[in-house]
Formats: structure tokens, C-alpha cells, sequence
């Protein structure tokens, strides 16, 4: 079908009244969808169907072409400068600053297209999600289909192991459970069932008679209605919200964008009043616009672009190193500002497997560490009844290994078998006779073995239930009546269990007689309890101190999860994120105004059966409270806010590939740890992006002073523009990338975060910047001075050649005084950065290229300098550095 007819029928079943297909019950359902549960529909009511809604996809998100995308990276106020350089230079016949600058103009392009060609693909991935092929019946008769083919109406068979193809109503179940924690955040397997629910506004974990595209069968069978395809399920719900989210600019781009404009008036203000004053002073058109140009070259940080861009993309690889992989440069200084985490639960914070922690042993509780030990709570168990209760966890349990040694089944028996084989004794499962298999109605499993030639039944399921089938129970080694009082007191330990977030399972035993089957709902009774087993998804054993240094650098963490409110607190007492206010869930988050939500946002620290929607309005709260954000995530339900916050941070393992493409940073080792360190290393980034920011402006005032004053006394340009740029491009941009990499400053991550408006250019800085130019300029008049007034017998371009090197060798020197904005730069700490002094050593090399060899000479028009000359330029360079040096320590110990 035409992308155009997708549309369409998507838009009409848009604007059709949303039916809350979870409070119907099965036969309103077939009725409403006209349909039939045992034929299903016909092969051409199928075909109008799908004529009508459209084909079960998403609708494909339109590509940026690649010229396009490499176009884009050219929109920046400050290349646009540089662009308006290269048509002056051109105009003027300056060949070689207009070829320089456009190389430096075509190599950044080029680095931001390869970093950003894959990052807007998230829709695309979206896709992959989806079936291909689902079973259903067509005219009574079971068949494979495409799973494209589907439409509303149709019966889906399930089975263990299927994907989800479309949204539906469950018409039929048999101990179906659905995996889900990729669209709900929900843990386990949720079971489902048929019985229609009667609040229309629960959450979609809690919606138990719906399956929804994009999840999958955990174990069971069953059959549903199709109720939604395409662009109208859940999936493409989520689809759309990230269609929705805009790219916003991060702080730097924004601050760039700012710097860009303010040089860009400066220089049309600066160079018209510099022509229009040589004009009157009766200067020729030719110089006075030679002089003019000179002025523009001077103010414009020609290599800041590519500096910026190599210098992130540096950020990038090291952080890759440490298993950050960073997909938009901007996002590596975005880092440096976060001020709020909010991180998903399952499978981020935690582990994302359930297992078991406490062990009710008769009455003895046990909590089970991480590493295996056993802890009694207060008296240690009989050893036997341990051994008893693990062998009935292994034994009642369908999970096994298979040949090659993976562990299969359904997470919470895995969780039992793993348990079973690390706490216990090595055992081989004795051989299994009979079971009666679990039902969601019964809400219990029995197996029946052979057991040293008696058989034996071994029963697990919901505490209540267990319970109320023993009369008698293994307490303290010995078996006694399971009394009221004690049915009571084991009830009651369970409910503990449960309040705490584990989910709960009882195990009983019976051994039975000789003339009793195998089979048979009749063989559940008269059974001796052996103890409740405590299952929980843990949270990854770093998790805690990642937490701490997070609080410690000035920064919040928040759960947000789609997970039960118990389940959600308990983690977030183990992990220490729970607060007085308590547990915010989706139905209160969705009575909420956003003002409310504004209002609770800044000290709630758990949010629980979130949907989409709710974690976007969180970000944008937070955001309305002046947050930077991070959100971290691994499911399909979270790709929305991942694209919504300041940084969206996505897991490399256990991610979907939506996840992944919509965030700015994957954990290539799912380690929530890994996140602070990428903060600190996003805070380190941004100091060192702050370091030569200033360090090339304070350049670029000493060169437009130096131009400004010299020429008006002399008449004449003071420097060259291919002179200007060359000490813009080579004495700058070599030092500028050093201090790109410069090592960090002790303390980092113990000091609070930027503000989100602190930008690199406040007014504080902008005054270092003039101060700190303005004696880099003392130092080229002192010597221009001397070469123009003192050597009278001096040549013009001679006297350009003392001021050209003069500059290089002070803003060489300058480069120096950031690397620490406390100790002096004759420390050895300046030295600790090799590669600033390779930088130093490299460029100054070059500048004496310039000066000596014959046919750099005539393209710079440089002379040879002599030794007093040299003398000159070095003690001028020394005094101009050793007073930015002072005044900066100084004002360091005033605490400014």
C-alpha cells in the first residue's frame, strides 16, 4: 500500500474514539471486532481489513539524506564568520588565507558528519521489534501469515517463545505469561488472564487480559483478538512520542551560537570603523581595506570549530575506552552539567534477573547475600529442613539446563534452580513420576517423584494457598500441627516478605501411600510446610556507592520505573534512594496537573508504574526546575524521555535497539557506575573546553589591540592577515588541542555541577579575556616599539617579523597559564601536560620556519631575526606571561 494510504488510515484510526479494550469481556470484544473465535476472520474480509487499516507497521520515518546531513553541519553562526572571511579574502586577492580557512572549514564538516550519520535511526529500530510471522486462523483453518498481513479482528494463536505481532484482547490462556519489562519496565513475566478489568485508566503493566505488540510469550499458551495494528498499538504509540521529541541544542552549541553572533557584529564594527578611520586619514582604498581584512582575521577564532570538534571527539574516544560510547559530541560537556539522573529500574539499577534473598526456613528467616553466605536473622536453621526445602525448589521446577550449560524457563523457576544448586548440596533431581501442572486459578504446582522407593509430592505456589492445603509443618527440625496460631504467624512473615518487594513463594511436601495415583488434584492435601522462599530482581552490587558519589558531586538520583510500588521501594531502601515522600505512582502522576507535578518533582526520588507519558512530563518538570537532565534506560518505553533529557543514556547489553538509537550515551557494559564516571569525565571535558575557549579568545583581543593601535600610529598594517592566520591556525590550534586533553584538576567529582546557565563566557571570564589579551598586547608593543622607534635602520617588514614572533611566542607562553587556575605557571604542574609541550615545541619549530627558510619567507613576508632581536622578543614575552601569571594567583587566593 501507498505511503500515502498508511497515512490516511493511520489518521482515521486516530481520530476514532479510543475503545478501553481491557474492560470488555471476550464476547463484547468478538462482537465489536466482528469477528469468530474459533474460525476467525475470511480470507477477503482479511484483505478488506487490511485495504482499510493498513498494512501492521510502522510508518517508515523519512531519511535525512547524507548530503543533507553533511550541509547541516555548516549552520553554526561562527562557521558562517569564517564563510564571510573566505569571500573577503577573496575579493581581495588573498589566496592562501581564503584556501586555508576553507580546509579548516571542510575538515570540521567532515569530522561532525562521521560522528553524527547514524544518531536518527531510532524509528528504524523501531521495526525490528516486530513479528515476522504470526500464526492465526483464517476460514477455521490455523495458519502462518505475515505478520504485516494482520488486522484488526484476527485470532492469534500464542504459544512460548512467540512475539507479540499486534496489540490484543486474550480470548483463551493456559498458565500464559508474558514477557514485557522492554515496554513495561515490569520485571517478571506478567501472568495474564481473560477476566475483564474495570478501571479503564490502569496502567499498561496492569493490564493482565491485553498482550502488546513487541513483547513475547515467557511460557503458556493461549489466543487473542487483534484490537490494534500498526501505528494505533502501543508501539507505535511510543513511535510517535519520539517523532515528536526535538533535538534541543545543548548548552555549548547554544554558548557557541552566542560567541559566534557577538564576533560577528564585532567584526563588521570593528573593521568598518578601522576602514573608515584610514579613509580619513587619507589612506588608499586598497589599504585601508588590506588593513580592514587584517582586523576581521584578527578577531575571528578561525580554528575554534575544528578545536572544539577534535577536542570533543577526543572526549569520545576516551570515554569509549571506559565503555561510555558517546553518539553526539555535544553530549560529552552536556555530562559535565548533569544534575538529575532518572534511571530506569530493571536491568539499569538492577540486575535484571530474578533471585533469591530471604529464605523462610520453617520459621527461621535467612537473608541470602550476594555472594551465597547465609545469614540468619536471628537463630540458624535445622540444616536438614534447609536441604528439604531447597530439594522441593529444585525438584517442583520445569527449568533446567540444556546440553551446553544455559539455564531455560521461566525466570522465577530458573531463580529457584539457581538457588537451589548454590545454597545446597550437590544433588541430582530425583526422577519425576507425575505432576499436576500450575494454573492461575489454582495458583500452585505439584510434582510427584520417585524418592528412595516411596513417592513423593513436592508443591510450590502463593503462601495462602499452600498454607491452607498443610496440616502440619517442619519447624525447628521436627515436625509439629500446623495450628491456627501458627498458620497465622507464618501468614503474617509472609506479608513482611511481601511488603518488602519480594515476591513470594511456599513449599510443602507429603510422601504418599502406597494406593494412591500419581495424578489428580486429590493427592493436594494433608502436606507438611517447608519453608517460603523471598525472590527479588537485586540491584547491581555497584550501584549504592555510584549512587553516594552521585549525591556527593551535587547530584540527584531518581527511580523511574514501570515496576510495582513495593518492588520499587524495597530497591530503593538497598540502594539509598528512598525519601520521606514516599513512592509516586502513575495513577497519582496522572491525576496531576503539571503545576502539581512541578511542585514534587524536586524531592521525589521514586516514581513506579509509570507509562511513557509520564516519564516525558517528569523530564519536563525537572527541566521547568532548571535540571539538567540524564535519563537512563532499556527498554522500548523509555526511548521517548531518553530523547527528551539533556542526556539520554541507553544500555549496551540488555537495551533494545530503540533505546540505544535514541540516546546520546550507551553503557557498553550496562553499568549504572559507568555513568558517573562518564560524568566526570563530561565535567573534565568541559574544564578543558573552557581552558582553550578562553585561552584562543584572550589570543584574538592581544591581535585585534595590537592591529587597532599599531596601525593608527604607524599608518600601516601591523600584521599581515596571512600572518594573523597563521598565528590563529598554528600557535593557537596546536596548544588549544593540548589543552583539549588536559589532565584533570583534583576534586572534580567533589563539587556540585555548573549551573545549567553558567556558561563559559560570564562576565567574570569575559574581563580575563580583555585583561589577560590586553597584556599579551603590552608585550608585541614593547617590542614593536623598540623595532619601530629604537632600530630606526629596521625595514617595515622586518619590524613585522619581531611583532609576528613576538605574538607566537607570548601566546605559546600564555597557553601555560591554563593549566591550573590556582598554581603559578613556573610550577612543575604546567609541565604535567606532554602534550602542551610538544604543542609548544612543535609550533615554535614552525614559527622558525617561517622566519628562516627562503620560500616561507616570501610567502609571510618574514626576515631572519638576530639575536637582539631575539633577546627583545623573548624578555617581552616573559614579562606580559609573568604578569597574567601574578594577577591570576592572586586572584585565585581572593577566592575569585
Amino acid at each position: 500500500m501507498a505511503r500515502e494510504a498508511r497515512v490516511e488510515a493511520a489518521e482515521l484510526v486516530r481520530e476514532t474514539p479510543a475503545v478501553a479494550w481491557h474492560t470488555l469481556g471476550v464476547d463484547e470484544v468478538v462482537r465489536r471486532l466482528d469477528t469468530d473465535l474459533d474460525r476467525g476472520l475470511s480470507h477477503d474480509e482479511a484483505a478488506a481489513r487490511l485495504e482499510r487499516y493498513g498494512p501492521n507497521e510502522l510508518e517508515p520515518p523519512s531519511k535525512t539524506p547524507r548530503w543533507r546531513l553533511f550541509l547541516s553541519q555548516f549552520n553554526d553562526v561562527t562557521i558562517w564568520v569564517l564563510m564571510g572571511a573566505v569571500v573577503i579574502s577573496v575579493v581581495e586577492g588573498q589566496a592562501p588565507e581564503a584556501i586555508a580557512i576553507t580546509f579548516i572549514l571542510l575538515m570540521n564538516g567532515i569530522l561532525g558528519f562521521v560522528q553524527e550519520y547514524r544518531a536518527e535511526q531510532a524509528l528504524e529500530a523501531l521495526k525490528s521489534m516486530s513479528a515476522p510471522v504470526a500464526t492465526v486462523m483464517r476460514d477455521g483453518v490455523e495458519q502462518d501469515v505475515p505478520a504485516t498481513g494482520l488486522v484488526p479482528g484476527d485470532i492469534v494463536l500464542l504459544e512460548a517463545g512467540d512475539k507479540i505481532p499486534a496489540d490484543g484482547r486474550l480470548a483463551r490462556v493456559s498458565a500464559l505469561r508474558v514477557e514485557e519489562a522492554s515496554l513495561t519496565g515490569e520485571s517478571r513475566p506478567t501472568k495474564k488472564s481473560t477476566d475483564p478489568l474495570e478501571n479503564a485508566d490502569l496502567p499498561l503493566g496492569d493490564r493482565d487480559d491485553l498482550v502488546f505488540a513487541g513483547t513475547s510469550v515467557a511460557v503458556g499458551h493461549g489466543s487473542n483478538v487483534v484490537t490494534e495494528t500498526g501505528q494505533s498499538t502501543e508501539m507505535g504509540r511510543i513511535a510517535d512520542l519520539l517523532a515528536a521529541q526535538e533535538d534541543e541544542k545543548t548548552p555549548l552549541q547554544r554558548e557557541l551560537d552566542v560567541v559566534g553572533k557577538r564576533l560577528a557584529l564585532a567584526v563588521v564594527v570593528i573593521a568598518a570603523l578601522v576602514f573608515g578611520v584610514s579613509v580619513w586619514q587619507g589612506s588608499e582604498l586598497t589599504v585601508a581595506l588590506l588593513i580592514a581584512v587584517s582586523l576581521a582575521v584578527a578577531a575571528i577564532p578561525e580554528g575554534l570549530p575544528a578545536v572544539v570538534t577534535v577536542s570533543l571527539s577526543l572526549g569520545v574516544r576516551e570515554m569509549a575506552a571506559h565503555n561510555a560510547i558517546v553518539k553526539r559530541l555535544q553530549a560529552v560537556e552536556t555530562l559535565g552539567a548533569t544534575t538529575f539522573i532518572c534511571s530506569d529500574k530493571t536491568g539499569t539499577l538492577t540486575k535484571n534477573e530474578m533471585t533469591a534473598r530471604r529464605l523462610l526456613i520453617g520459621d527461621d528467616l535467612v537473608r541470602v547475600l550476594p555472594d551465597w553466605a547465609m545469614e540468619p536473622a536471628e537463630r540458624a536453621p535445622d540444616t536438614a529442613d534447609c536441604e528439604l526445602m531447597l530439594e522441593i525448589a529444585a525438584s517442583c521446577n520445569d527449568a533446567h539446563f540444556t546440553a551446553d550449560g544455559t539455564l531455560v524457563g521461566d525466570p522465577t523457576e530458573t531463580a529457584l534452580l539457581v538457588a537451589a544448586d548454590e545454597l545446597g548440596r550437590d544433588r541430582v533431581r530425583p526422577r519425576r513420576v507425575g505432576e499436576i501442572p500450575f494454573d492461575s486459578e489454582r495458583k500452585r504446582m505439584t510434582t510427584i517423584h520417585a524418592v528412595d522407593g516411596s513417592r513423593v509430592a513436592y508443591m510450590k505456589g502463593g503462601t495462602d494457598v499452600v498454607l491452607d492445603l498443610c496440616t502440619s509443618a517442619r519447624i525447628h527440625g521436627e515436625t509439629v500441627p500446623m495450628t491456627d496460631e501458627l498458620r497465622a504467624a507464618l501468614s503474617l512473615d509472609n506479608e513482611e516478605l511481601a511488603s518488602s518487594g519480594y515476591r513470594t513463594l511456599a513449599l510443602a511436601w507429603r510422601t504418599l501411600g502406597e494406593d494412591e495415583p500419581s495424578e489428580g488434584e486429590e493427592l493436594e492435601r494433608d502436606m507438611t510446610y517447608a519453608g517460603i522462599i523471598g525472590l527479588v530482581d537485586p540491584p547491581r552490587a555497584e550501584v549504592p556507592d555510584a549512587i553516594e558519589t552521585c549525591h556527593r558531586a551535587g547530584m540527584e538520583v531518581a527511580m523511574v520505573t514501570g515496576d510495582h510500588a513495593l518492588t520499587a521501594r524495597a530497591i530503593g531502601d538497598e540502594i539509598g534512594l528512598s525519601r520521606e515522600g514516599g513512592v509516586v505512582t502513575g495513577v497519582e502522576l496522572e491525576a496531576m496537573s503539571d503545576d502539581e507535578l512541578y511542585e514534587i518533582v524536586q524531592d521525589t526520588r521514586i516514581y513506579a508504574r509509570v507509562d511513557p507519558e509520564h516519564k516525558l512530563r517528569i523530564v519536563d518538570a525537572l527541566k521547568r526546575r532548571g535540571h539538567v537532565v540524564a535519563m537512563t534506560g532499556d527498554g522500548v518505553n523509555d526511548a521517548p524521555a531518553l530523547k527528551k533529557a539533556d542526556i539520554g543514556v541507553a544500555m549496551g547489553i540488555v537495551g533494545t535497539d530503540v533505546s540505544r538509537e535514541a540516546a546520546d550515551m550507551v553503557l557498553a557494559d550496562d553499568n549504572f557506575a559507568t555513568i558517573v564516571l562518564a560524568v566526570d569525565m563530561g565535567r573534565v571535558a568541559f574544564d578543558n573546553l573552557r581552558k582553550f575557549i578562553l585561552f584562543m579568545l584572550s589570543c584574538n583581543v592581544s591581535e585585534v589591540l595590537i592591529i587597532f593601535i599599531a596601525t593608527f600610529v604607524a599608518g600601516r598594517p601591523a600584521l599581515l592577515p596571512l600572518q594573523i592566520l597563521w598565528i590563529n591556525l598554528v600557535t593557537d590550534g596546536l596548544p588549544a588541542l593540548a589543552l583539549g586533553v588536559d589532565p584533570p584538576d583534583p576534586g572534580v567529582m567533589d563539587r556540585p555541577p555548573r549551573g545549567a546557565d553558567e556558561g563559559i563566557l560570564v562576565r567574570e571570564r569575559q574581563w580575563q579575556i580583555v585583561w589577560q589579551g590586553a597584556l599579551i598586547t603590552m608585550a608585541g608593543l614593547l617590542v614593536w616599539g623598540f623595532a619601530e622607534y629604537v632600530q630606526t635602520d629596521y625595514s617595515g617588514s622586518h619590524v613585522q617579523t619581531m611583532l609576528f614572533t613576538t605574538m607566537v611566542l607570548t601566546q605559546l607562553l600564555h597557553a601555560f597559564d591554563f593549566r591550573s587556575a590556582t598554581r603559578t605557571v613556573w610550577s612543575k604542574e604546567s609541565l604535567r601536560n606532554r602534550w602542551l609541550v610538544y604543542a609548544f615545541l612543535g609550533s615554535f619549530v614552525l614559527q622558525l620556519l617561517v622566519i628562516y627558510l627562503p620560500f616561507l619567507q616570501r610567502l609571510f613576508s618574514t626576515e631572519a631575526l638576530f639575536w637582539q632581536d631575539w633577546a627583545a622578543i623573548v624578555v617581552a614575552a616573559l614579562i606580559a606571561v609573568s604578569i597574567i601569571d601574578l594577577v591570576k594567583v592572586t586572584l585565585a587566593r581572593r577566592g575569585r
